[in-house]
C-alpha cells in the first residue's frame, strides 16, 4: 500500500481538467443534496488546485451527514445522492494499510469492531467518519468525530483511543 495525499491530490487536478471545474464546485453540485453537508473552505495549491484528500474545511455534523448518506446506501434527501455501486467499490478491500493493518478500499479503511464490519475514513489530527453497514437484524450506523486537527493521530495511539469510542458506541446501539 502506498498511502500518500499526493495521490488524491493528483486525481483532484484531473476531476479538475477534464471537467473544466473546480473540484470544489464539483463536490458542492454532486454532494449538495445531502441535508446538513457543507464544505465551508478547502485550501489550494500554488497552481490553484483543491488539495485533494485534506484541507477541507467541514464541521462535525457535515462528516457525520456524509457518513449517514453511504449508511444508507447513498441516499440522502429522498434522493440517491451518491451511487450504491460505488459505495459497494469503495467498501471492497483492494489492499492492507501498513498504518492499521486494516483492509483498504477506495478511501476508506476496512475493519471490525464491537462484532461488526466498520469502514472508516481517517483525517489528520482525528478526524473520523466510522460506518457500519446494515446487516441482519442490525441497522446501519455512521459516527463522526472531529479532534485537535493541528496534532497527529496515528502513531501516538490517539486513533486507536478514538476506535475504542467508536467500538463502543457501537456495542450501546
Amino acid at each position: 500500500m502506498l498511502y500518500s495525499t499526493a495521490s488524491t491530490h493528483l486525481l483532484s487536478a484531473m476531476l479538475t481538467r477534464a471537467s473544466g471545474r473546480s473540484t470544489l464546485q464539483l463536490a458542492r453540485d454532486w454532494l449538495g443534496g445531502i441535508p446538513g453537508f457543507r464544505i465551508a473552505g478547502w485550501e489550494r495549491d500554488p497552481q490553484g488546485i483543491y488539495i485533494g484528500g485534506n484541507e477541507m474545511a467541514m464541521s462535525t455534523r457535515s462528516l457525520l451527514a456524509f457518513g449517514a448518506t453511504y449508511a444508507a446506501q447513498g441516499h440522502a434527501g429522498g434522493q440517491q445522492v451518491v451511487p450504491a455501486d460505488w459505495i459497494a467499490q469503495s467498501w471492497q478491500r483492494r489492499t492492507r494499510s501498513a498504518f492499521t493493518n486494516s483492509g483498504y478500499g477506495y478511501c476508506w479503511f476496512l475493519d471490525e469492531m464491537a462484532g461488526r464490519t466498520v469502514n472508516y475514513g481517517w483525517g489528520y489530527g482525528g478526524q473520523m467518519i466510522y460506518v457500519a453497514p446494515a446487516t441482519r437484524g442490525r441497522s446501519a450506523v455512521a459516527i463522526a468525530m472531529t479532534s485537535d486537527p493541528n496534532l497527529p493521530s496515528g502513531g501516538n495511539g490517539y486513533r486507536n483511543a478514538l476506535h475504542v469510542i467508536a467500538a463502543d458506541l457501537l456495542r450501546s446501539l
